[in-house]
């Protein structure tokens, strides 16, 4: 919750008394007043409680100094009331269960003499009130501040004072779970440190809580069990100790942790050193694995109160190992240099067996190929409109020399990618965010020397890149990608969807980069390697979403998958009914709430960043059906060859209801293109009954084939003239969007389009382009939708014909009224509003300061609309609003790139993204090992290929679309590559992907075939049955056998008699 700092009570201030009504104007009145001058409210809390003044306000409630006049000497206290900040907001039961749950923890706790008591809990006008003993003092934060960073000495104390309070609460069965100097008070009357604040505390049973996708506690000096979900003691722990390291060096904590290594460097900022002792104290708080870690605050007590930390002793043995272990792996490596070389002849098997939907392989150029990509598992938890989503991908080595993966996937354009890390056996290594250019080359020098690393690259808002270099043979390694989103909604209605598959994307010949733009990515880093249709790569999916939406969840639906839902408690689970279903195409699943009344929600949060905050605002208007203006409608249909099969027909059943759903003041035409456009007519035809057949007709006739020539689509519309005065021009867009320029076709929009027309965009496909579907009907200030397979065309064109006729809201403006600079907010241009849509925006206030939101528009008919929302800023919140807003601010700027590159643009995106950990097209996530793992000259470099889209005729996509790739061997280690700045390769992905010291561009197009075997290695795994035949391995001399043997012998002996000697010598624990 948000804290002030300490203010002591005057006697002008017992002379006041402060009304608890939220909706009072003048809140403030006499003290001896019983009823409030303003609102007519009672003052006195059950008879005996007076609120003073407002000390504080966070998410749940808001906190009053006060007074206990049934006592003689009235003495202070502190008052705090429930009233959530969300307003109207779902989850309101939620918070009072929480409220109600924060009391009942303080009538456990507050027993002890360092943790505020709890004096009542009751209820009064419909609110719910606490109130705790009033500690007189400041938090340690506020000493920092004023006096410095502390000493050890200090510190010891701190710890001395606060692990028996940590003690006390855990033998309660309670973690506190946000610890940190804010919210440790020095009491001005006997010095004690006093813990506050138990608003996210909970009982060590409780699960409720930790599947909610909540991040409970301050992301600082949160554990990393307990960002997961899974806060255990161990985690107050190491919150302790990120708050005494943060004392000690008076820097964030943020960036006293080397995320590249995985390590603390606290040290480094020090300005007198610590002791060795209790520097290795800290140092076990800190630990990131829990087994490594403290598992209570005794354990901590009892090293820092002498029990003798085994340093030495260990030190000694841990020498006696590593020396023992290096002259083992010397005496290894002798033998094996020593030995013999065998050349193995191999011969490849003529004929493989044919593929089916089951197969774990692939055959490529007449090799069993496996792929190293085997599962990828996605966990969602959906919070009110905000989601949290973990994409955990398996990748494993199933060849026999080391292997390097490159794997093209998708996630949701709007998706905040705020965090990566990779697990090597029990070792999880944290992604660190970087400039793009820079994560490469700290990617490509890892590969170069043998160590374990991942690379993460944005390539679009919706396809993104994972390189894992130097797995190991029969390894397996996880990368979890984690990413924030707001959901869509409209009304009470949710989608939540996943992205499974990039669709191949066609390729005019002649993709460029936007003009200028020498930064945004090649368009060929688009387009993965495709499987024939009916053929496997080998990787499922499973998929879980948990819902927590504060009310019950009803009518749960997919209409891309089956799934099956179980209800726990307040969370809504849903699950793939086909646990490893095969990632052909994307999921979207829907559901309603209970309650659908909210016209408005606030969501904020405050960091050292500033203030964050987030609207959703469904404007409640009325308005009459005469009042909607007429419109000139232009239908632009793709019917290239990816369109052909199912989708085309879906097109047509759309078209076909649009035609007959027009009003009767509209007029139509129809334009479709593939490789060129045309058009039912040179004119605008009115909607008669003729007219409407001569359409009808004409979309009868139309077959799916050829390229997915866009532009020539939109260059017709573009020519368009300005609508004429008094009629709106509405562009109906119908296509999948798989296309290479998606960037230059929203720059195009964004230019040319021209006052009074709208462009509405549909997909029509089981895995479209969402980021070009939704980005073009953004900048074309219309509507978009994505129609999946199977989907009603009836429902579908009821809800446009909706939209389309009832543009509720334009022109809006939003102001600021309130202290202090006006807050960045994002959009910076809101789009009008049509039927039940929200207006969502996302803004960032530096100062924190509260203040109103004026927004204001021009409503069908021409009436004038205005709506005020306050912002307030809560210390915790969700943090995933402000990556949200980093992601906001992201896509605005984008999109002015998009136009045309701008040096302070580029600058831009990349100080937000670094700033706020995201992943952009600027900016790239890389995680390296430590150790050198494999060796380099062996690694083999393989790109993981993606399924055919469901639904879509791989024959009669175009010309342009990715094939299969070749394994390919990766060249020596080169010093030039490791100092040269790395570029982007042009290498179409049809080809052996091969690692060289200076790519230079491919002028072979995609539709050439692969090159041949002769720049392959053929690798035989020892996972699948063998494709190859092969000369018997040789057989070694007795004599080296049993040489080999006595060395291992000696050297277990020796070891085993150091280990006795060891323990013997090693005095026994206190």
């Amino acid at each position: 919750m948000t804290t002030f700092p300490p203010q002591k009570s005057t006697a002008h201030d017992r002379r006041r008394c402060y009304c608890l009504n939220p909706n009072c104007k003048q809140p403030e009145n006499p003290g001896n007043a019983a009823i409030c001058e303003s609102c007519g409210s009672q003052l006195l809390l059950s008879d005996r409680y007076r609120a003073i003044k407002p000390i504080g306000q966070g998410g749940m409630g808001r906190t009053f100094l006060a007074v206990d006049i049934s006592q003689p000497s009235e003495p202070r206290c502190v008052i705090k009331q429930f009233f959530p900040q969300q307003q109207g907001t779902n989850n309101r039961q939620k918070a009072a269960e929480l409220f109600r749950q924060e009391a009942t923890r303080l009538e456990v706790v507050g027993k002890h003499h360092q943790i505020p008591e709890l004096l009542a809990y009751f209820e009064q006008d419909d609110h719910q009130y606490l109130v705790q003993q009033f500690i007189d003092g400041e938090n340690l934060a506020q000493e920092l501040t004023k006096k410095g960073p502390f000493k050890e000495v200090e510190i010891r104390q701190l710890l001395q004072s606060l692990l028996p309070v940590l003690q006390f609460v855990h033998s309660q069965q309670m973690i506190h779970r946000d610890i940190k100097p804010e919210n440790i008070i020095r009491n001005r009357r006997d010095g004690k440190l006093v813990l506050v604040d138990f608003g996210a505390a909970k009982y060590a049973t409780e699960t409720m809580l930790g599947r909610t996708g909540t991040v409970i506690g301050s992301a600082a000096y949160t554990a990393p069990e307990q960002v997961k979900g899974k806060a255990i003691f161990a985690s107050d722990v190491y919150s302790l100790g990120v708050t005494c390291i943060h004392l000690l060096t008076q820097i964030p904590p943020f960036d006293l942790s080397d995320t590249s290594e995985d390590t603390w460097v606290w040290r480094h900022f020090l300005k007198t050193p610590v002791s060795k002792q209790f520097g290795s104290i800290l140092d076990k708080m800190l630990q990131t694995g829990t087994k490594r870690r403290y598992q209570s605050a005794d354990e901590v007590l009892q090293d820092l109160n002498g029990r003798s930390l085994p340093t030495t002793k260990r030190n000694s043995k841990k020498k006696w190992l590593i020396a023992g272990a290096f002259l083992l792996f010397g005496y290894a490596g002798v033998r094996y240099l020593a030995s013999p070389v065998v050349e193995m002849v191999t011969q490849q098997i003529e004929k493989q067996p044919s593929l089916t939907e089951g197969s774990l392989f692939a055959i490529v150029d007449g090799q069993q190929q496996v792929f190293p990509l085997k599962h990828t598992e996605v966990v969602a938890k959906v919070t009110g409109n905000v989601s949290r989503v973990e994409v955990t991908q398996t990748f494993e080595n199933p060849f026999n020399n080391p292997l390097e993966a490159v794997y093209k996937f998708p996630l949701p354009d709007e998706a905040a990618v705020d965090d990566m890390e990779i697990k090597v056996g029990d070792r999880i290594i944290r992604g660190v965010i970087k400039k793009r250019e820079e994560a490469k080359q700290i990617y490509e020098q890892a590969k170069q020397e043998g160590k374990t690393a991942a690379l993460l690259d944005q390539e679009r808002d919706n396809i993104f890149t994972q390189s894992l270099a130097n797995i190991k043979p029969g390894e397996k390694i996880d990368v979890t990608i984690r990413y924030s989103e707001s959901l869509k909604f409209e009304k009470g209605n949710y989608e939540f969807v996943f992205p499974m598959v990039v669709g191949p994307r066609y390729s005019s010949g002649n993709s460029t980069n936007n003009q200028g733009n020498t930064n945004l990515t090649d368009t060929s880093q688009i387009n993965p390697p495709t499987l024939p249709a009916g053929s496997r790569s080998g990787q499922d999916i499973g998929v879980t979403v948990e819902i927590e939406a504060g009310v019950p969840v009803k009518e749960v639906r997919s209409p891309s998958h089956q799934i099956r839902t179980t209800q726990d408690g307040r969370i809504m689970r849903v699950e793939l009914s086909k646990e490893n279903a095969i990632p052909n195409k994307d999921l979207i699943l829907r559901y309603q709430v209970s309650s659908a009344q909210t016209q408005s929600t606030v969501l904020s949060e405050a960091d050292e960043r500033g203030g964050h905050f987030a609207t959703y605002l469904i404007p409640a208007v009325e308005y009459q059906s005469n009042e909607i203006v007429p419109k000139d409608v232009v239908f632009l249909m793709d019917t290239s060859g990816s369109q052909s099969g199912p989708p085309i027909e879906q097109s047509k059943e759309l078209m076909r209801r649009f035609i007959n759903g027009l009003n009767p003041g509209d007029t139509f035409n129809v334009v479709d293109f593939s490789d060129s456009a045309t058009q039912l007519s040179p004119i605008p035809l009115p909607n008669t009954p003729q007219n409407r057949e001569k359409a009808l007709n004409y979309i009868n006739r139309l077959d799916a084939n050829g390229g997915t020539e866009l532009f020539n689509g939109i260059q017709t519309v573009l020519n368009f003239p300005a609508a004429p005065e008094g009629r709106l021009r509405s562009i109906v867009l119908i296509t999948d969007g798989l296309i290479d320029q998606d960037q230059q076709a929203i720059a195009e929009i964004k230019k040319r389009l021209k006052p009074g027309n709208r462009l509405y965009s549909f997909g029509v496909g089981s895995s479209v382009n969402r980021f070009l579907i939704d980005r073009l009907a953004e900048e074309g200030r219309g509507t978009s939708e994505v129609v999946p397979p199977r989907e009603s065309a009836q429902k579908v064109v009821e809800k446009f014909s909706q939209q389309i006729n009832n543009p509720v809201l334009t022109n809006i403006e939003v102001n600021w009224e309130g202290s202090g600079k006006a807050p960045q907010i994002y959009p910076t241009k809101p789009p009008d509003l049509f039927a039940n849509q929200p207006l969502v925006l996302f803004g960032r206030k530096g100062d924190r300061a509260k203040g109103t939101l004026r927004i204001t528009g021009i409503v069908a008919g021409g009436k004038r609309y205005e709506k005020k929302l306050p912002i307030e800023f809560d210390g915790g919140g969700n943090s995933a609003i402000a990556q949200l807003w980093g992601r906001a601010r992201i896509k605005d700027l984008m999109n002015e790139i998009y136009a045309g590159e701008n040096p302070n643009n580029v600058k831009a995106v990349t100080d937000t993204a670094l700033a706020y950990r995201l992943l952009s097209q600027y900016t790239s996530f890389v995680a390296v090992t430590e150790e050198v793992r494999v060796d380099p000259k062996k690694t083999q470099q393989v790109q993981v290929p993606v399924e055919t889209p469901e639904g879509m005729n791989a024959e009669a996509t175009s010309r342009q679309n990715g094939n299969v790739p070749l394994l390919s061997q990766a060249p020596p280690p080169s010093k030039a590559l490791v100092a040269s700045k790395p570029t982007a390769s042009k290498m179409p992905f049809s080809q052996p992907a091969l690692v060289a010291t200076k790519p230079v561009a491919s002028k072979v197009p995609f539709s050439q075939p692969a090159p041949s075997a002769a720049n392959s290695v053929p690798l035989s795994s020892p996972a699948q049955p063998s494709t190859q035949s092969s000369a018997p391995d040789p057989v070694p001399e007795p004599s080296q056998i049993l040489g080999n043997i006595l060395a291992v012998l000696m050297l277990g002996m020796y070891f085993a008699w150091k280990r006795l000697k060891g323990l013997k010598s090693t005095p026994p624990r206190n």
